[in-house]
């Protein structure tokens, strides 16, 4: 009786880790992205806005003509807003795994078992996003004509994070990506320099 008792808890625990688990990974897989993409991107765009409200972002040389000789960043603004919203993004990750415990939700566990009669039923399982290393930022820029003789030139940072989502039996890593907007902006006068460089980026490791 013993012996049964051993080997149906070593069966249990081995459906459960390698038929349950992998199909409660799967349907958490949006579920996690959409809170992973919420807590990086939290408070980013308040910082970015203040920033900009005290630095202007761009750079515009022109000739006396009006035409542009030369666009770039305010480096200074790029690296203060790269900083920043690596700095916030982390610090988002490390509250959200300290209030938390990590914890995105609680499936119950016979939901992967593909069975709709059982798939609410059994104890809930918790499903937790951990920040896996740094958070990586970077600048990208697209160039757009727009009208006669402009360019609409479209800021935004591009904020990464490496996490892993752990169960109680799986673990898989996950990279986690939003796109956060950061400007738009009418550039008037002789843009054609612009329109052959239709991307730039800026990385910065906290």
């Amino acid at each position: 009786m013993f012996l049964m008792i051993i080997i149906s808890s070593i069966l249990l625990v081995y459906y459960i880790s390698n038929k349950v688990m992998p199909t409660i990974m799967i349907t958490s897989k949006n579920i996690v992205k959409e809170t992973g993409m919420n807590i990086i991107s939290e408070n980013v765009s308040d910082k970015i806005i203040k920033i900009l409200d005290k630095e202007e972002l761009f750079k515009i040389e022109k000739d006396a003509n009006g035409n542009i000789e030369s666009i770039d960043y305010n480096t200074k603004v790029v690296n203060e807003i790269l900083k920043e919203v690596s700095i916030i993004s982390y610090n988002n990750f490390k509250k959200y795994e300290k209030e938390k415990d990590g914890v995105v939700t609680y499936i119950p566990i016979l939901s992967g078992s593909k069975n709709i009669f059982f798939s609410n039923l059994g104890p809930k399982v918790p499903i937790k996003l951990i920040l896996d290393g740094n958070v990586i930022t970077s600048l990208q820029t697209d160039v757009k004509e727009y009208g006669y003789n402009s360019a609409l030139i479209e800021i935004s940072v591009k904020i990464e994070a490496n996490t892993e989502v752990v169960l109680p039996f799986k673990t898989r890593n996950e990279k986690i990506v939003n796109i956060v907007p950061v400007s738009i902006k009418i550039v008037e006068g002789d843009v054609s320099p612009l329109l052959n460089t239709n991307y730039v980026s800026k990385t910065m490791n906290k």
